[in-house]
C-alpha cells in the first residue's frame, strides 16, 4: 500500500549530496507509526525493532521518494511492518529501489506499557492486499 510521498529538499542533503541514511530511517520511523494508527484505533504506538535495514540507492535533492508498507505480522500488541522506498521519476514514470526495512511496532497505553491492539478489519485487508500485489510484480519483474 502506498502511504506517503515526498520530496527530497535541499537542507536534507549531506556531503556526499545525497540523503543522510538516519533522515531515511527517521522518515520511514514515522511512516510506520502513522500506518499502525490508521491500521487500529489504538493511539499510541512504540517502535521496538528495526531490521534488516538495506540502502539500494542514494536519494538526491529534488527526488521524490515513495513509502510502500505492507504488514507482515499481526500480534495480540504488536504488528511487523515491511517497508519498502522508491524514488518516483514523474517525467519518465519509472521508479527505482532506494531502500527497505522492516518494522515492529508495539501499542501502548497513556504509562507506555503494551496493550492489544483494536485492529480496523476492512483497513487491515485493503493493506494485506496491496503487499500481495507488490510481492506479485517483484516476481514477475
Amino acid at each position: 500500500m502506498l502511504i506517503s510521498r515526498e520530496m527530497v529538499l535541499d537542507q536534507d542533503i549531506g556531503l556526499n549530496a545525497t540523503l543522510f541514511g538516519g533522515d531515511m530511517m527517521s522518515r520511514m520511523d514515522k511512516v510506520a507509526g502513522i500506518t499502525a494508527s490508521l491500521m487500529s484505533r489504538n493511539r499510541r504506538f512504540l517502535t521496538v525493532k528495526v531490521s534488516e535495514l538495506v540502502f539500494h540507492s542514494p536519494v538526491r535533492a529534488g527526488e521524490i521518494i515513495e513509502f510502500y508498507i505492507g504488514i507482515t505480522r499481526q500480534g495480540r500488541t504488536s504488528l511487523t511492518l515491511q517497508l519498502e522506498v522508491q524514488v518516483y521519476e514523474p517525467v519518465s514514470d519509472q521508479r527505482r529501489d532506494v531502500t527497505s526495512g522492516e518494522f515492529v511496532m508495539v501499542a501502548v497505553d497513556e504509562a507506555l506499557q503494551p496493550e492489544p491492539i483494536l485492529w480496523k478489519p476492512e483497513m487491515v485487508q485493503v493493506a494485506e492486499a496491496a503487499h500481495r500485489a507488490r510481492e506479485g510484480r517483484a516476481k514477475r519483474a
